[in-house]
């Protein structure tokens, strides 16, 4: 028997064609989008994309014939659990088979979707407005996963979802009403689609221009008032890193303890670590460290900077504002560490990508800072980059708590780590200021009960010295219940307590035992604290040794922002410690790490100075010298800057923000100019050299493959009490708010256009004119108006719907009617009793229909979106 059917070839090639193609574009938008957000989705947006595009093209083509959804769905989803059933028996390993069963569960989920999505747009009138609807709250939720919280962020996410939305209600309704049989077919479809996109277009424009203003202060309030800091993160969520509105990054000077931890996956940075082990191949990885937090604020649970901290060994340069080559040193952090054991200075290379131009970060202690410019090659993947040294602990290391199994160095290690401290018992010579602030905790009922904690454990351990006590602690967090499960667990989601003003610390301890970093470091902060024991949590990067191919070299992912413990052992100075479970998710995940950059040229001389004057077209520049680097020697000429002539025809200029034209650079700027050039390579320095002297010897002009621009610094608050003050405080409400107000206003102008088309088509009506061009324009408006109150034309002959009007509301329209057909078919000239009756006409009849029609009923119809689109896709009689 032959299968019957629903559409025409005509109607599903318009289905597929004008709804399933621009769906599925779409679906491939926002699925790259949230994967950059699921480690689960596995990056693997282009698969998924095909996978929902089939189901929707399938089913859209399927139920152009008359099959039931019901019957068909139910053999769809056996199909699905055979194929699972398939996937379950596979001779694969247990990763394996974990991965293909997503891989399945995301096809099904996907596949589905676009099924049920063809059915709709194929037999549902109302399926496409409940489909943008679903699309536009997933890509809100979406929307507030994402770090970059500016107008041209929030506008881009949103835009394509609002003209996707107004655009598939109009063309499912454009080809529900369309008429297949209509010569032209496929130049009417293209001229009333190019047409809606027209008004679409203006339309969007005009709300996002009306709404401007309001994005912008989203910018203006989420950031510092010169491109700077805002916090993603409001309400119950937290992160360890801070999102710039340029979309770099850098650590957090606070952190509060929260009930979720956002975390990303993207690159932030890259280092070269010259520290190995002593057999001088095994690379010793260390932590990162960007802050210290010494301060705890009991009333909103968050871990903060002290500036005033005793000892304060925090290095914390801006490496934009040195100059190339040139280098910032501050030998007062070393001294502070109070350090004299087992320590040795470490050199570091740091590339960045994601971090900011103003960030720094090192291993502690850092005292050194030297920007460094990116090779050529590699300029398009790091903006910036920066030599440090660091006066480091031997006993420093990221393998310093959990004993990696089967390496003996390293056990070895970490227990001769371990001997060496527990010789550490007396701290009675250290200063007693600097014991009672970094011995101070809160004292109250809740953290008593954390310090009872801390003297029950170490006295179970049998733990007698300060090493063995953080050992004690340690072996807490891995402990196990009576069936053998961890006691603790790492979550980004440990939930908060019932009370929002409750311990979460406590809270993490005694009840719920799951959280992230930030818990696992407050909890041993203060329990080593209440057991007097110096000691303060670091904020940074952790280190991850994942490839073999690159000793040294380490990669760092947003995800790897971490907070971590460091002790003070009189001697030896501040010790990391980190006692959080490890987070295998993040830790197992696939990261793509690639090639560092090597290789990195000599400089034979560096210039910094002021720009006097810049030729574009010969590519000249000519600067005052201030300072000089030339062959590595120093030169200072600050007190009377010495001319030089740069050739800088070969040169990469750049900024902070990467490379830039040479027309960026403009008189009166600071800027380094340095020169690789082999002319140079001979010209050693001299014993009374200077500045002038030099750039005699040199050519002129002076040939430079360096031009960095040192950007002025502009005003900023300077303390975080003017930071505070000075950013009005606004949570994602705000955010969300402008989105669906915008929403909202694009509902109305569309609701409006209706009124705004009868708006037209009434004021030309009621224009002057010759008769014939009088006529044309009452008749279209009066149609319109019956059209729009509901009253369809559809198939009725000219002159029966007017009999109908007429008959409806007792008006003259069938008179009028036999005037305009006679005006429409023939040449013939209007006789005056007919010229009577389109002069009596047009204001009578509309105010007769409008007193006989309910203003309820005209409001509630005028509003009516489809009647608009009826009228303009109604289909002709043949």
């Amino acid at each position: 028997m032959k299968i019957g059917k629903v559409h025409s070839w005509k109607k599903v090639f318009a289905q597929v064609l004008l709804l399933v193609v621009p769906t599925a574009l779409l679906a491939f938008y926002l699925l790259w989008n949230v994967n950059r957000y699921y480690d689960i989705l596995q990056n693997d947006w282009m698969r998924q994309g095909l996978y929902f595009g089939a189901g929707m093209l399938i089913a859209t083509v399927f139920y152009g014939y008359r099959f039931r959804f019901i019957t068909t769905a139910a053999l769809l989803f056996a199909f699905y659990f055979i194929g699972y059933r398939m996937v379950a028996r596979m001779q694969v390993g247990e990763f394996d088979a974990f991965f293909v069963s997503i891989r399945f569960m995301v096809f099904a989920i996907l596949f589905s979707l676009g099924w049920i999505t063809g059915f709709g747009f194929s037999r549902s009138r109302y399926y496409t407005v409940f489909w943008s609807v679903f699309l536009l709250a997933a890509q809100i939720i979406v929307v507030s996963k994402s770090p970059n919280i500016n107008a041209q962020a929030l506008i881009s996410a949103i835009v394509p979802l609002l003209v996707y939305a107004v655009y598939i209600i109009y063309a499912a309704e454009l080809i529900r009403n369309m008429n297949e049989d209509e010569r032209g077919f496929a130049w009417f479809i293209t001229k009333r689609v190019g047409g809606f996109g027209v008004i679409l277009l203006l339309l969007v424009l005009g709300v996002f221009t009306l709404f401007k203003k309001d994005f912008l202060a989203i910018e203006k309030e989420w950031g510092d008032g010169k491109g700077g800091n805002y916090d993603k993160n409001k309400g119950n969520s937290e992160s360890m890193t801070k999102q710039n509105r340029d979309g770099s990054m850098g650590n957090k000077d606070q952190t509060q303890l929260s009930g979720s931890l956002n975390k990303d996956k993207r690159l932030v940075f890259v280092a070269r670590l010259d520290n190995f082990f002593p057999d001088g191949k095994t690379p010793n990885p260390l932590y990162f460290t960007a802050y210290y937090y010494t301060k705890f604020d009991t009333l909103t649970q968050t871990f903060e900077t002290d500036s005033l901290m005793p000892a304060n060994d925090l290095f914390k340069p801006d490496p934009s504002r040195i100059p190339l080559f040139f280098a910032k040193t501050d030998s007062t952090v070393i001294k502070n560490t109070h350090a004299t054991k087992n320590r040795r200075v470490v050199n570091a290379e740091i590339y960045k990508t994601l971090l900011a131009a103003n960030e720094y970060i090192a291993p502690s202690t850092a005292f050194f800072c030297q920007p460094v410019p990116v090779e050529n090659a590699y300029k398009d993947q790091f903006k910036s980059a920066y030599r440090a040294k660091m006066w480091v602990s031997d006993l420093n290391s990221a393998y310093f708590i959990y004993n990696p199994a089967g390496n003996k160095m390293l056990e070895n290690f970490q227990q001769e780590r371990f001997s060496l401290l527990r010789q550490v018992t007396d701290w009675s010579g250290v200063d007693a200021a600097f014991m009672k602030y970094y011995t101070f905790m809160p004292r109250d009922a809740e953290y008593d009960r954390i310090a009872t904690l801390a003297k029950q454990i170490t006295q179970k351990a049998g733990a007698t010295t300060a090493m063995d006590k953080m050992i004690a602690l340690r072996d807490y967090f891995l402990s196990k219940d009576s069936e053998g499960q961890p006691m603790f667990k790492y979550s980004n989601n440990p939930g908060i307590p019932g009370m929002p003003s409750a311990n979460k610390l406590n809270y993490f301890l005694f009840e719920n035992r799951k959280g992230y970093c930030a818990y696992y470091a407050g909890a041993t902060l203060f329990m080593l604290r209440s057991l007097g024991i110096p000691s303060r949590v670091a904020a940074g990067f952790l280190t991850v040794d994942r490839s073999s191919k690159n000793p040294g070299w380490y990669w760092f992912y947003e995800d790897q922002a971490h907070a971590w413990v460091q002790v003070y052992f009189p001697g030896y100075g501040w010790i990391d410690f980190d006692t959080t479970i490890p987070d295998l998710e993040t830790h197992e995940a696939r990261q793509p790490d690639g090639t560092p950059p090597l290789n990195m040229q000599q400089a034979y001389l560096v210039a910094d100075g002021k720009v006097t004057s810049v030729d574009t077209v010969t590519k000249k520049v000519q600067m005052t010298v201030e300072k000089m680097l030339f062959h590595d020697e120093s030169y200072d000429a600050a007190n009377n800057p010495v001319p030089l002539n740069v050739d800088a025809s070969i040169a990469t200029v750049t900024t902070d923000t990467g490379a830039v034209r040479l027309s960026a650079v403009k008189k009166g700027m600071h800027i380094t100019a340095a020169s690789y050039a082999e002319a140079l390579k001979n010209m050693k320095p001299q014993g009374n050299d200077n500045v002038s002297s030099v750039v005699k010897r040199i050519p002129n002009p002076t040939p430079v493959d360096e031009i960095k621009i040192i950007e002025a610094e502009s005003e900023k608050p300077t303390s975080k009490k003017d930071i505070f003050e000075s950013v009005e405080p606004v949570d994602w409400l705000r955010v969300l708010w402008t989105i669906l107000i915008a929403i909202a206003a694009l509902a109305v102008i569309v609701l409006a256009t209706p009124w705004l088309i009868w708006q037209f088509l009434h004021l030309r009506a009621k224009a002057g004119g010759s008769d014939r061009a009088r006529t044309f324009r009452q008749y279209r408006a009066a149609m319109y108006y019956l059209n729009q109150l509901g009253y369809y034309r559809n198939q009725s002959g000219p002159q029966q719907y007017a009999t109908e009007t007429d008959a409806r509301y007792s008006t003259g329209f069938s008179r009028f009617s036999n005037v305009y057909q006679k005006l429409k078919y023939s040449s013939l000239p209007l006789s005056e009793g007919e010229k009577a009756i389109v002069a009596q006409f047009y204001r009578p009849f509309i105010k007769t229909v409008r007193a006989k029609t309910p203003f309820k009923t005209r409001v509630s119809k005028f509003a009516n979106i489809y009647h608009t689109i009826h009228y303009f896709t109604q289909p002709k009689i043949k």
